[in-house]
């Protein structure tokens, strides 16, 4: 076992009681005295500031200050030193006056002859190691009240403080100050498509991109959820705008990758400026960066915009246009849901085309679709969410047509192989899908129709809420039809029994409430 270094400063006059506390400490098993032997208190001051002892042992009477002045010295100095003062027989008062004043204990010329000696260094070397975690307890306790326990950057509270710290003291200077706040483009389907562990990968590495942008004198702030604040001390405008644009094009050109997963995330970000008109208060620079972000969301995103353009924009009567944009867009909505319905049936007839066998495919989605409009009616979803559920059911089992025919034909039982190539087809379909650029809402559902809920399906293994809200839908409707309907190698099972494994499964593969629900729509129908 290895013995413990403990290094010792002695100050005494005393030569008697210096060989004495260095024979008394002689022999241990567990700690190695080192020993440093001074004179005077301002050698003791003078040493402690430029050598870490473990220990000062210090006599109450030296040649140029008492030990109570040093005591008062080493407080003020902030030295960090335990110290234990050596006080004559008799002089026991003035080592309680020394405790006061901050010494760890004290020992009579007598007592540092005996054991006592020993244990009085070990309970301050105790106590010292018991104040040091403490206090790196409490510095981590500080880290984390200020800091985003993800990202790792400020926190949305603290970001609160230095904003209004730092918009004082660029009042008192005269100084600029500028802020940018950012906001990840379309992040719900990020964690929709890809869930919630790439989601927070995503954060991770967005915070990343942004640290190695800034300078040491700018503060970065997770604001919330997917938007970031950065309070940039003595900017002006300008400056910030292109700091702005870099982290722009930054992510524009990143891929964040994790594992199998890749994808691109663009930024919008808005600017506002103490230059700007309106401000009077650090707030007013929230409000502001707040309406430029809105505003570069508005042009299409993956765009910067500052507060003075949007002051522009409302200056040549933006607002009419707006509503102008409104109306067009809820009418093109309607013809864009024509549009989808007719892809969707030429998708069917052009895959039957190709393959007979998927006359098959098209009447399990179609009941599929149909069951699942039910149950996402008892679920309460909006006409919308429920649209989004029903194109993806007509949707799901398109990447088939990646899958050898042979395979899906086969009446044996499938080999590992044959069932590895089957569950690509979620990805395949994502991929033809995604193409025509009319079904970003359904694709994460058919990518994850096949996830469990115990986290045990594919193809990402994502569990419980972190599975899209539909493809949750999908995976029990999905599932009921495909018992209900006679195949090559068994018969249809019969709604009870349909329902009875889907209660069986409840928990494991399938969400238990959306099984309660599905089963009273069925008993319903009945």
């Amino acid at each position: 076992m290895l013995k413990q270094d403990v290094y010792i400063l002695i100050a005494d006059n005393n030569q008697p009681n210096i060989e004495t506390i260095k024979s008394t400490l002689t022999h241990h098993n567990d700690i190695k005295y080192k020993f440093d032997i001074i004179r005077t208190g301002q050698d003791i001051l003078e040493k402690a500031d430029h050598i870490k002892y473990d220990l000062l042992l210090m006599n109450r009477a030296l040649s140029d200050l008492n030990g109570i002045k040093v005591l008062d010295e080493i407080t003020k100095r902030k030295l960090d030193l335990p110290v234990i003062m050596i006080v004559e027989d008799g002089e026991e008062e003035l080592g309680v006056k020394a405790m006061d004043k901050g010494a760890y204990d004290y020992l009579t010329e007598d007592e540092i002859k005996t054991v006592s000696l020993s244990r009085a260094i070990r309970r301050a070397l105790q106590r010292k190691k018991l104040e040091d975690d403490i206090k790196e307890s409490i510095k981590k306790l500080e880290k984390l009240a200020i800091k985003d326990g993800l990202t790792g950057l400020y926190n949305h509270n603290h970001f609160k403080e230095i904003l209004k710290s730092e918009y004082k003291k660029a009042k008192r200077n005269i100084q600029s100050l500028s802020c940018i706040m950012l906001d990840l483009d379309h992040f719900k389907s990020v964690n929709d498509t890809y869930g919630h562990q790439f989601g927070d990968h995503v954060l991770i590495k967005s915070s990343e991109i942004m640290k190695k942008l800034v300078r040491d004198t700018d503060f970065v702030a997770r604001y919330g959820g997917e938007e970031f604040f950065i309070v940039l001390p003595n900017t002006n405008l300008e400056g910030s705008f292109i700091l702005a644009e870099r982290i722009r094009i930054a992510f524009e050109k990143n891929i964040f990758r994790k594992g199998e997963i890749s994808a691109v995330v663009t930024v919008s970000l808005g600017i506002s400026s103490t230059l700007d008109s309106n401000v009077t208060g650090d707030n007013d620079l929230i409000s502001n960066a707040d309406k430029a972000l809105y505003r570069a969301k508005w042009r299409g995103r993956n765009n910067v915009c500052t507060f003075e353009e949007t002051e522009f924009d409302e200056a040549v009567g933006i607002k009419e246009e707006e509503k102008k944009i409104k109306d067009f867009y809820i009418r093109l909505e309607s013809i864009n849901e024509n549009i989808k319905e007719t892809c969707i049936e030429s998708a069917h007839n052009i895959l039957l085309e190709m393959n007979s066998w998927w006359n098959n495919v098209k009447e399990h989605s179609v009941r599929v679709s149909n069951f699942a409009e039910k149950l996402t009616r008892e679920l309460l979803m909006s006409d919308d969410e429920i649209n989004v559920v029903k194109r993806a059911a007509l949707l799901h089992d398109i990447g088939m047509i990646g899958v050898n025919s042979k395979i899906l034909k086969k009446k044996d039982k499938l080999t590992d192989v044959e069932y590895s190539l089957i569950k690509r087809h979620a990805n395949i379909g994502v991929k033809i899908i995604e193409r025509t650029k009319l079904f970003h809402k359904e694709l994460p559902i058919i990518l994850h129709h096949h996830e469990r809920f115990d986290g045990n399906g594919y193809p990402h293994k994502l569990k419980g809420d972190n599975i899209p809200y539909g493809a949750r839908i999908m995976a029990i409707v999905e599932a009921y039809d495909v018992m209900r309907t006679d195949t090559l190698y068994r018969k249809a099972s019969s709604s009870k029994e349909a329902l009875a494994e889907l209660k069986e499964c409840a928990g494991k593969q399938f969400d238990p409430h959306m099984v309660d629900v599905f089963t009273k729509v069925v008993e319903k129908s009945k």
